[in-house]
């Protein structure tokens, strides 16, 4: 089985000195969120900050319609997008594509940039069959404010998914990503010989 890596809301992570990049006018207008999170390519709770028995409870609250994000001391908005990923990789549940693109949905209408990523991956990916749609991917991908989409950004101008082909913004978004601290962004300015 292909194993993705879905975000997980967290504190724990070191935050990014965005300074540079709040100063540089070539960035201005894209959104930019600088939050933590944790990546992981498991179905193991514990990976993702979250305790097994704690799923489990989540997951009876929701069969029963009694959740509510105040008893985890997390944002609702946060917790919608932890039990998408709970239902796209099967944690303490059987993977269900559909019910993780649900919950993704609620946490987007709340402004939540880690399920606007997570979603844009299944539709750009075809995630579990889910049906690809490269053109709302980009829509997330451009309204999502963390480097990980920004990179991605430059992948869809560069590639012509979704969008228009367009070097330049390729450029930007790939420099921007560079400049938060995203590896394959390095990779890829290297190779189009922009590295600054």
């Amino acid at each position: 089985m292909k194993q993705y890596a879905v975000i997980f809301a967290s504190e724990n992570n070191v935050e990014l000195n965005n300074k540079i990049v709040m100063d540089d006018k070539r960035f201005k207008g894209i959104p930019k969120n600088y939050r933590s999170f944790i990546l992981d390519y498991s179905n193991a709770p514990e990976k993702h900050g979250w305790k097994r028995e704690d799923v489990e409870y989540i997951l009876e609250c929701i069969k029963n319609d009694t959740l509510s994000s105040v008893e985890f001391g997390c944002t609702e908005d946060d917790l919608y997008n932890d039990i998408g990923t709970f239902f796209e990789d099967g944690i303490c549940v059987k993977a269900d594509i559909e019910k993780a693109v649900y919950w993704y949905e609620r946490a987007i209408k709340m402004n939540n940039d880690l399920s606007r990523s997570n979603l844009a991956d299944i539709l750009r990916k075809g995630t579990q069959g889910y049906p690809k749609n490269l053109q709302r991917a980009f829509e997330l991908y451009k309204a999502c404010g963390l480097p990980y989409a920004h990179y991605r950004c430059g992948e869809f101008y560069e590639h012509g998914w979704g969008t228009e082909k367009d070097l330049e913004k390729a450029k930007t978004y790939y420099t921007l990503a560079y400049k938060e601290g995203h590896g394959l962004a390095r990779k890829k300015l290297k190779e189009w010989n922009f590295l600054e």
